[in-house]
Parts: C-alpha cells; sequence; structure tokens
C-alpha cells in the first residue's frame, strides 16, 4: 500500500511541475558563458555586476558580457564573497581577493603568505563571510578571520579539534557548526554553544532563518526544525509530503517570508510562509539541471542558482508567469477563455481544460485537432473547430455543425449567432431544445476569419484576399440581398483583421489601421489609432478588442502594446508591454490574449502561454557604464587603456573600441544602446543591443563619447568618456614652426631669384628686339603670302563666275537653237542655226576656259598628266570641269553634248585612270 501511494505521489509531482505556470526563467550553459560546468557560489557588487565561483575560475557577467579569471593553480574556486570593491574567492589550497585595475579587468591578489603557513595540506575553502569588518573564511580545518585594515589572518581556536561543516550569518552574528559536537555562534569573539550535539545529533546544518523569533534550522536532507532554546522540534512541512527528504546543498530568505530550496536532483522548490509550495522549477520544466550548488537573492529580488551545469536566473517578482509545453503534449495556444476559475485552451492539438485548484490540463474528449475559437457567446461556452462548432459544459463538448472549418462565432440577434468558416459563413438559432444549424450562405465561398455586426445588422466579413464585404441577408438566413466589396489594393490583406472599437469599424493591415467612414461609405487611413500606432513595428494586422471595449490589443515586434481611451482628455493612450516576437513566437496573423477577471490576461504562445496582471510595470533602476577602452593602429592587436580617466592617444593609435554595459537580468527586458562621438558627429546612433561601439581612423582632435541605455521605455542617464587624439609629427608644433621658417627661406631664394632673372632680363630684352625685327620682316612676307593666296582666290572666283556664265550662255543659245530647228521653214533658219553653233563653239569655250582656269590652278593639267600620261585634251577639259565640282548636266552646255555623253565620257575617264568603283571620281581629281 505505501508503494502504490509513493507512486500516487510521484506522479502527481510530475503532473504538477509539467502544467505549472512559472516567473520567468533565463538558463545560461557553459558554452554560453564559456567556462566550467559547475557553479558553487554567487555574489553581486554595487555595480550589479554577478560573480560565480565556477569550477574553472572567478565567473564575471556584467549584464553583457561574460569573463573568466582563473586562480593562481587553476583549481575549482569554491567560494566568493563581494566586499567593497574587492572580491574574494576561496579555492584549493588558496585563497585570496580580486580588485578591478584602471585597465577594467580584475587583479588576484594571494592571501596565502598571510596564513602563516597554518593551511593544511589539500585544505578547501568552501565558505566566505563579512562581519565587523572581518573577512571569515571557513575550511574544514578551520575558521580565518582576515583583518583588512591591518592585512593580517588569524586563525580561530579550536579546542575540541573537530571538522568545521559550515558557517552561517544570521542577524549580524555568526554561526558554525563543528561536526560531533553542535551549533555555536561568536560571542564576543569567543564560541559559545547554541544546541549541543545531543539535540542536534549528526544533522548537517544547511541554512539558518529566523521566524517568529525562533532560531528556524534547514538540514542537508531538507528536514524543518525549530529551536526554542531548550528542545529542537521537528517541523513537518508539505514540501516533505510531496517530495520526501531530497538532499539540499543551499537555500534562501525571501523578503515576503518565504524560502527557495536548492535540492540535489529535485531542482529548485519555492516555499510560502507556511511551508506550502509555490513553485517547482526542474529539468522537467525549465532547468538545464536538477542539482543546485547554491542560490543566492540579487537586489532586484532575482535568484541566480548555481547549478552543477549552467546558472539560471528566476525573476519571482516578475508579473508575468509562464506555461511552457516543453514535451508538446498540448501545442500552441490559439484560444483560451476562463469560466468561473477554469480555464480552456484551445490549440494545435485540442480544447485543454483546466479545472480550478487542479495544476494539469486535460484534453476534452472529442475535441482533437486545431481549435480556432473559445468564448462564451450569448449564455453558451462556444468553440470554433477544425471540423467545425462545439458547445462546451465543464468538461465536456457536443458537435453541432460540421462545416469545413470554424473561425469565429458572433451574435447577430436575439438567440441566432453568425459563424466565420474557411468556405463562407453561417447561422446557428439557439431554442429550447438545442441549436438550429441553418444552411451556409449562398454565393459567398470566401473564407471569413473577421466578422463583425453592425446597428442596422448589417454583416461584415474580411478576407486576407478580398478585402471588406458589407452584406445585408434575407429574414430567412440564406440569401444574401445587397453586398459591397472594399478593396484596398495598395497594401497586402495577409494577416488583416476587421475590429469595431467605441463603435467604429476599422480594417487592420500590417502596415495601415483604416477607419470606416459611413458619411463617406468607405475605408480611410486619416485616425488618430493609426496615426498612433504609425511607427510602430507590428508583426501583423492582427488586433483585438476586450470584450468590455476599453483596451485595443496589437502585436510588434519588441511587445505587446494596448490603446486605451485617456483620462485627462478624449484622444487615446498607447502602451507597450515588452514581450519580445521571440519569445511568442506564435504563427504571425494568429496572434490572440484574452481578458480574464481582475484585470488579468493570458497570451498565447507557440509552447504554452503567458499570464500576467500588472500592465504598469515600473522598469527597474538601470544604470549604464563603461567596462573597458581598447586602442590600437590599424591592423594591430588592441590595448586596453584606463577607464577611469581621460586618454591621450598616438596618432597611428587612431582606432577606438569602446565597451559598456546596462545590467538588466529580466527575460522580456532587453537592454538597447545609443552613442555618439562629440568630435565626429552630433548625431546619436540608432538603438541596438550591441553593447560595443568601434572608431576606424579617427583624426587628430578631442572626443567626447557618450552613450545611453534604453529598458523599456526608460532611459538611464549619459555616461561619457574623453580622449584624445594626438597630431601626427608632420603636424606638431615643432614641424609648423619649421614649416613658418621654411616659408621664409623661400621667400628670401625667391627674391634672390627674382633679381638674377631681372639682370638676365636685361640682356635678353636685346636678344627679344633683334628677334621681333626678324618677326616684323617674317609677318611682311607672311602678309605679302596672304595677299597672293587672296589674289588666288579672287581669280578662282572670277573662274567659277567665267564658267558659269559660259554656262548660261551656252544653255541658253542651245535652247534657242531647239526652237528654230523646230520651225517649218528650215531654209530661213540655217543661217541663224550656223551663228549660234560658231558662238558655242567647244574650241572657243576652252580656250577662254583653259586660260582662266591656268591662272587659278596653274600646275593641275602638269598632276594629272604626270600621273596619267594616257589621257587626251579632251578627258584633261572633263577633269578640269570636274575639279571645279561641276555636275554632268553643267559640263553638258560646255562640251556642246548631252548629260548621257557627259556620263560616257566620265566613264571612260575612270577607266583611263584605273579607278575602282568604290572610289568617286570627283573626289579623287579635286585631291590631286
Amino acid at each position: 500500500m505505501s508503494k502504490k501511494l509513493t507512486f500516487i505521489v510521484v506522479l502527481f509531482s510530475f503532473i504538477t511541475c509539467f502544467s505549472q505556470e512559472l516567473p520567468p526563467v533565463i538558463n545560461f550553459g557553459p558554452n554560453q558563458y564559456s567556462a566550467g560546468n559547475q557553479n558553487w557560489m554567487i555574489d553581486q557588487d554595487n555595480n550589479k555586476n554577478l560573480y560565480f565561483a565556477n569550477s574553472t575560475g572567478l565567473l564575471e557577467y556584467n549584464g553583457e558580457n561574460w569573463d573568466l579569471y582563473p586562480v593562481p593553480n587553476n583549481t575549482i574556486v569554491r567560494s566568493l564573497k563581494v566586499v567593497g570593491e574587492r572580491i574574494y574567492t576561496g579555492a584549493y589550497m588558496e585563497a585570496g581577493y580580486w580588485e578591478r585595475n584602471d585597465f577594467g579587468k580584475l587583479q588576484y591578489t594571494s592571501l596565502v603568505p598571510k596564513f602563516s603557513g597554518s593551511i593544511s595540506d589539500g585544505e578547501q575553502f568552501w565558505d566566505i563571510e563579512f562581519l565587523d569588518e572581518l573577512v571569515i573564511f571557513r575550511s574544514f580545518g578551520g575558521i580565518y578571520f582576515y583583518d583588512q585594515h591591518q592585512d593580517v589572518i588569524t586563525k580561530m581556536k579550536n579546542p575540541l579539534g573537530k571538522p568545521i561543516s559550515g558557517i552561517f550569518k544570521l542577524e549580524n552574528e555568526l554561526y558554525f557548526q563543528l561536526v560531533g559536537a553542535g551549533l555555536f555562534k561568536f560571542t564576543n569573539g569567543n564560541p559559545e554553544m547554541v544546541i549541543s550535539f545531543e539535540e542536534l545529533g549528526d544533522k548537517a546544518i544547511m541554512h539558518l532563518y529566523r521566524k517568529e523569533q525562533d532560531l528556524r534550522i534547514i538540514s542537508g536532507t531538507s528536514e524543518f526544525f525549530i529551536w526554542n532554546g531548550t528542545n529542537l522540534l521537528n517541523e513537518e512541512q508539505q514540501f516533505n509530503t510531496e517530495f520526501g527528504n531530497p538532499n539540499i546543498l543551499d537555500a534562501v530568505d525571501l523578503e515576503n517570508g518565504g524560502i527557495v530550496l536548492g535540492t540535489v536532483g529535485k531542482g529548485i522548490v519555492q516555499l510560502d510562509t507556511e511551508g506550502a509550495i509555490v513553485n517547482i522549477f526542474n529539468q522537467e520544466n525549465i532547468l538545464m539541471n536538477n542539482t543546485v550548488l547554491d542560490l543566492f537573492l540579487d537586489d532586484t529580488g532575482n535568484i541566480w542558482a548555481g547549478l552543477d551545469y549552467g546558472i539560471s536566473n528566476i525573476d519571482l517578482k516578475s508579473s508575468f508567469l509562464s506555461f511552457q509545453d516543453n514535451r508538446g503534449e498540448i501545442g500552441s495556444v490559439y484560444a483560451s477563455y476562463e469560466h468561473d476559475g477554469n480555464l480552456y485552451l484551445g490549440t494545435n492539438q485540442g480544447l485543454y481544460y483546466k479545472k480550478k485548484g487542479q495544476d494539469n490540463f486535460r484534453l476534452i474528449q472529442g475535441t482533437g485537432g486545431q481549435v480556432w475559437f473559445i468564448d462564451k457567446v450569448g449564455e453558451d461556452i462556444l468553440c470554433g473547430h477544425n471540423s467545425g462548432t462545439f458547445t462546451i459544459d465543464g468538461e465536456n463538448a457536443k458537435k453541432i455543425t460540421d462545416r469545413l472549418g470554424t473561425w469565429l462565432i458572433k451574435e447577430y440577434d436575439d438567440n441566432i449567432y453568425v459563424q466565420g468558416h474557411y468556405n463562407g459563413i453561417s447561422f446557428l438559432k439557439k431554442t429550447a431544445s438545442g441549436f438550429e444549424v441553418f444552411p451556409m450562405l449562398e454565393n459567398f465561398p470566401h473564407s471569413s476569419k473577421f466578422i463583425e455586426v453592425d446597428e442596422n445588422k448589417n454583416i461584415w466579413v474580411s478576407n486576407e484576399h478580398k478585402g471588406v464585404f458589407k452584406m445585408q441577408v434575407n429574414d430567412s438566413l440564406s440569401q444574401i440581398e445587397d453586398i459591397q466589396n472594399y478593396t484596398f489594393s495598395n497594401e497586402s490583406g495577409i494577416t488583416s483583421s476587421l475590429f469595431k472599437y467605441n463603435d467604429t469599424l476599422y480594417y487592420s493591415s500590417k502596415e495601415t489601421v483604416y477607419q470606416f467612414s459611413k458619411t463617406k461609405n468607405d475605408f480611410s487611413p486619416d485616425n488618430l489609432i493609426n496615426e498612433m500606432i504609425s511607427d510602430i513595428d507590428r508583426v501583423s494586422g492582427k488586433i483585438i478588442t476586450e470584450e468590455n471595449h476599453e483596451k485595443l490589443w496589437g502585436f510588434a515586434r519588441e511587445g505587446v502594446f494596448y490603446i486605451e481611451p485617456s483620462q485627462l482628455s478624449k484622444t487615446y493612450d498607447l502602451n507597450l508591454i515588452f514581450i519580445d516576437q521571440d519569445f511568442r513566437n506564435i504563427a504571425v496573423g494568429y496572434e490572440n490574449i484574452s481578458t480574464f477577471s481582475d484585470s488579468e490576461y493570458l497570451l498565447g504562445i507557440a509552447n504554452g502561454y503567458m499570464r500576467f496582471k500588472d500592465l504598469k510595470v515600473i522598469d527597474p533602476d538601470v544604470s549604464i557604464r563603461l567596462n573597458s577602452v581598447e586602442v590600437s593602429a590599424l591592423d594591430a592587436v588592441p590595448e586596453k587603456v584606463k577607464v577611469n580617466e581621460s586618454g591621450i592617444f598616438d596618432f597611428k593609435r587612431n582606432n577606438i573600441s569602446i565597451m559598456f554595459s546596462a545590467p538588466i537580468h529580466k527575460k522580456y527586458h532587453e537592454a538597447l544602446y545609443s552613442y555618439r562621438l562629440l568630435g565626429l558627429s552630433p548625431n546619436w546612433s540608432e538603438w541596438s543591443n550591441s553593447p560595443a561601439a568601434n572608431f576606424k581612423n579617427l583624426g587628430f582632435g578631442d572626443y567626447t563619447f557618450e552613450v545611453k541605455a534604453k529598458i523599456g521605455n526608460d532611459q538611464t542617464q549619459v555616461e561619457t568618456y574623453e580622449f584624445s587624439i594626438d597630431r601626427p609629427l608632420y603636424l606638431s608644433p615643432l614641424a609648423l614652426v619649421g614649416y613658418f621658417l621654411l616659408f621664409l627661406f623661400s621667400l628670401f631664394l625667391i627674391h634672390i631669384l627674382n633679381k638674377r632673372h631681372h639682370q638676365k632680363n636685361v640682356a635678353e630684352n636685346e636678344r627679344s628686339l633683334k628677334m621681333k625685327n626678324l618677326e616684323a620682316e617674317q609677318e611682311i612676307i607672311k602678309l605679302r603670302n596672304e595677299k597672293l593666296e587672296q589674289d588666288m582666290a579672287n581669280k578662282n572666283r572670277e573662274l567659277a563666275v567665267s564658267t558659269m556664265s559660259l554656262i548660261k550662255k551656252n544653255e541658253f543659245l542651245t535652247s534657242i537653237k531647239d526652237k528654230l530647228e523646230q520651225s517649218e521653214d528650215s531654209s530661213k533658219v540655217k543661217s541663224v542655226i550656223q551663228t549660234i553653233d560658231k558662238d558655242i563653239s567647244e574650241e572657243d569655250n576652252w580656250k577662254f576656259f583653259k586660260k582662266a582656269f591656268s591662272n587659278a590652278d596653274k600646275d593641275f593639267f602638269k598632276k594629272v598628266k604626270n600621273k596619267h600620261p594616257e589621257l587626251t585634251s579632251n578627258d584633261l577639259k572633263l577633269c578640269a570641269y570636274l575639279r571645279l565640282n561641276l555636275s554632268s548636266k553643267e559640263i553638258a552646255p560646255l562640251l556642246n553634248i548631252s548629260v548621257k555623253s557627259v556620263e560616257i565620257k566620265r566613264y571612260r575617264l575612270r577607266k583611263k585612270m584605273n579607278l575602282d568603283r568604290e572610289t568617286n571620281l570627283t573626289d579623287y581629281i579635286l585631291a590631286l
């Protein structure tokens, strides 16, 4: 029977873990922080840096980057404690402290020489505490007190010679346990027994705390005890009932009186003030490992867990709770509804139900498959499913339609509901005996994912490909009486939605929100909502209206935003809840959020859901700081420089890298940075998550680097770093003086040269006058030649005029001759014709022409004759006329022949000159 009961308890524990809603958890694996698997102790400094006693050294995390510092003997760091500006660490045969140097890095100082040889062989330091200005190191072999001011170490006297299993700081008192001797504390510097071995026995104390003025103890086997000053009383907890007594290595007290336990093999368990289990974190639901080596509560209330494999950060104060279905047993949440404390989840695997007060979800029978919709419509809870429509009653589902895919159900009229399906719309009517199912609406085959009904019973439907339809149906709800289609050709309708807000209809694409105007009977982007969210990087056009129409919800890349009426004006307020798309990761266009009682919200995500209440989350107070500055010459190895003072760098070392961080240990918050370099540009950079700025090839001069961080909507103060880059040697003051002296010397040298040049010019002027006389004579000769050339041109013009006159005269006489020859009395005109023939005699014309032509171009005939000696006098005549660029029609009168005869002469001339067909005869003669 006991075995069966144990099995039931274990099974119940498994189910509880699986379905538990947990605060945000961030995990860091060894590959991420680049150090050993185990992390034995954790602490934090005033700058919010976290430090981890890692199996390979001291591990530092500044919120952006990890740095590992091995101890000198490269052993496992078992303990650490931050005291002021120092980080004390304990390891195998090694203890000391780290301090940050001027370059932003930690440097180690060993305290081993201060122990005066009292460290035993193989001794390890497992605990470090700070009390009364003393740093206390604890090993199994002893307790050591280090006075920082006197720089000396003293060892506690241990008259019993028993191993020391632990030290505990509680309310400015230091307790320690001696194995086999009991629990002690220091009073006025001397050990004083608190609980004897007879009472305590061999119980290993892991945690001390006070409750109701009583000293409380948690043992290494997770037993809870109360010490009333006389007796040690066992206090049974719910934790022990459900988990038994797993080993624990650490526990921390919470501000609200609760406790967090770090177990071996069972993960992390959070208990409330009454010892009841609040949260369980383990490898099944969120952690990377179930063995917890150390727990630490940071200054913002986060729990840091050093695991046997990795590190986890738990944000217990977060207003978010998440249910992560890491094993895929529920799937992606597309719809949710809460009724009387019972939670329904519509997922891609079916409709799941969690009863109030229980922790496990169960699939409602018959609803396996994709669920799109779950909500109360009228007086009924209805479910829109891939296979149709269901009514839901508690844990029971009843299918009422088999239509292909039901996107949603809306009220149309009293007891009449309209349904949007994959392929149209249909109606349901609630009757006393159940639901009456109407046929699909005729002639409307479009997918109807979003539906609104206005006051005139118009049905509005949005379709991703067709836009928005407005329709009126007949009284029988079977046919469309009137339909209008509103399209948005400039934008894609994919992921679009239709919604009603403050009695106004809106259509939203990813880029724009359109408001419907009744007067214009059209949608317009000119509206306040579109104006407010125009700068938001939305991931889809999906916008959801709360049931009470107080808020509009939308989905951006960096978070979920909502719009609500402003309290002090008639406008709206826009608020952003920072949950990055990477954490939501639901299919685009299927984002969903539901409002429950007490203003609680449930956001469906790809592997479960997130629940949150407080929308007015105050971002933590975070400041930005510079971590390191590196300078280098081009392509050289960077060199770290001092961060806490201005830098002056050589001109060649003009490549600057500045690293900064704003520690924010929140899962859904990310620090974004913006910077500028005054002296280079006055403009701030775009917000980025990169914690570094790099500047290449800076010119000489003074610079001021400014950087700020933004967490959510809040910005930090600006952090600055000033530096200068020296002038290059060739622009140094000494070089400039040298340049000035060189300039003066140049002026003197120019004066001397000018003087010599003047003397030289006197002699050259005399030569120049002679040259000018000679040039004048040459100019006279040139003018004579030009006059001769002008005379020649005049003769050419005269020749051309004479030639044209001959042509005109011969043409005129020829025309008269032709008319006379046509006369009937040829005997009377014969003498006239002879006279005309004599007047146009070729020989006479040629003599006149040849004389004029020879005067103008006297060498032409000689050139032609030398090149073509076979040419006759008639050929030379034709060449002369062609030299004047006369056409065949112009040459014919001069030769007193027909144009055709001229062409024949030209052809024969080409043959004699042996010209090919491509060579133009006239061009050839002109070129001679």
